[in-house]
């Protein structure tokens, strides 16, 4: 009877055990998700859509500004005459730099300052784990 009893006590205690550590590992995988990888994805998409917007605006008024600057009176007829306006699609202008630089360092900064935390309650969460098996 006592032997029973202590070898249902043991494996209670081991499915306790085994529980708390897929408990410990879930909140682990849950803490890196909810307060690392989530807002970096978040930064991440917001300043992408705003550099674009940016970026499509720069080009909107670009497009604007060089279509009145290249046009031009012809002499002979009188008649206003539109030219090819050249337009550089690969270079950044003044803003866009702002807001990519602006971008980046934010995002750096919040890696740099979240990432050692992060890692570590995940290192912790798997060694409590490892520890709880052995």
């Amino acid at each position: 009877m006592i032997l029973i009893r202590t070898c249902r006590l043991r494996s209670y205690l081991h499915c306790n055990e085994v529980c708390m550590a897929f408990l410990l590992q879930a909140f682990g995988a849950f803490d890196f998700v909810w307060n690392f990888a989530l807002p970096v994805t978040i930064f991440v998409c917001c300043y992408s859509r705003i550099f674009h917007i940016i970026r499509r605006h720069n080009r909107r008024v670009g497009d604007l500004g060089a279509a009145m600057a290249t046009m031009s009176r012809d002499q002979e007829a009188g008649d206003v005459v539109q030219q090819q306006a050249i337009t550089e699609g690969t270079k950044f202008s003044r803003t866009e730099m702002n807001v990519l630089q602006t971008m980046m360092i934010i995002i750096v900064c919040f890696i740099i300052c979240w990432a050692p935390t992060s890692v570590a309650n995940i290192v912790q969460s798997t060694t409590v784990c490892f520890f709880f098996h052995l």
